[in-house]
């Protein structure tokens, strides 16, 4: 106990200015004081509170070093003059657990003005003169305007005079052939089997139009039976049967160009057309 108070009276709370000299409005100033005390001693510091006359800029720090501990405060005044400012205390924090409070005292500092000392202030400026406002004429605007509609009236009735130039008629669309190759490398040989008995029908409706489309396979050749016509029956029995089943059951890709190698000749056979332009047709749906 009696090295406590020995140690507080050899205590010199001064607090020093850094940096020195008078500091000016808004720099930063150091306020740092140094106690003695042993090198184990911790230290419990207060912060400052901010202020119209002052702002802390960091929370207060200490260090011990060279037999001395060094308490620092950072802060920044905002008006100018001669302030003493009351400093908290701190708490010094033995390691047998014993606390000893140190007074904060005051800090004397001057901070001066960064305004020139003028009595009295220069007077204000005069006001400037009120800035000229060019006006744009919206005439280019307007005359574009009405230009782009004169240019479209004028448009308008030289097409009623001319008139729309007369259009050619489309030719007639040719069906397109079908493709039989892709289809059947797609795996659609049912497909391929119904286009190739379609087109044989066709031309068996254009050579006998007593065996029209409208009728089954069967009732068809009994038609061409009963019109007693020179056409091959039995070919034409065997190629109707075979696609009707190729449609309606799975069969193998080489199979079913055969039958359309078959119905085409005997779309020749039956000569329905004189021009190739039919039997082209069905030609194409082969290659």
């Amino acid at each position: 106990m009696i090295f406590g108070l020995l140690l507080a009276l050899l205590q010199t709370p001064v607090w020093s200015v850094e940096p020195g000299g008078a500091a000016t409005v808004g720099d930063t100033v150091r306020l740092v004081r140094r106690l003695s005390a042993p090198p184990d001693v911790q230290v419990r510091l207060r912060p400052l509170s901010s202020s119209p006359l002052l702002e802390p800029l960091s929370a207060p720090r200490a260090a011990y070093a060279e037999g001395a501990l060094t308490i620092l405060y950072t802060v920044a005044f905002f008006e100018p003059g001669t302030h003493t400012l009351p400093m908290p205390d701190a708490e010094l924090l033995y390691t047998d657990g014993r606390v000893e409070a140190v007074p904060g005292d005051s800090a004397l500092v001057n901070v001066a003005s960064v305004l020139p000392a003028e009595d009295p202030p220069p007077p204000p400026l005069p006001a400037r003169a009120t800035l000229e406002r060019h006006l744009t004429s919206p005439a280019p605007l307007v005359g574009l305007v009405l230009g782009v509609l004169l240019l479209t009236v004028l448009g308008g009735v030289l097409w009623r005079r001319v008139g729309p130039r007369p259009t050619r008629a489309a030719p007639a669309a040719r069906r397109p052939a079908p493709p039989i190759e892709r289809w059947i490398a797609a795996g659609e040989p049912r497909a391929v089997a119904a286009v190739t008995a379609d087109h044989l029908r066709e031309r068996i409706a254009a050579a006998a139009p007593e065996a029209g489309r409208h009728l089954d396979t069967d009732e068809c050749l009994d038609a061409l039976r009963a019109a007693d016509r020179q056409l091959p029956l039995r070919d034409l029995s065997d190629v109707l049967h075979a696609l009707e089943r190729a449609r309606f059951s799975p069969a193998v890709p080489s199979d079913v160009l055969g039958l359309v190698e078959r119905a085409l000749h005997l779309v020749h056979e039956i000569e329905m057309v004189p021009a190739g332009e039919e039997h082209a047709e069905l030609a194409e749906v082969v290659e």
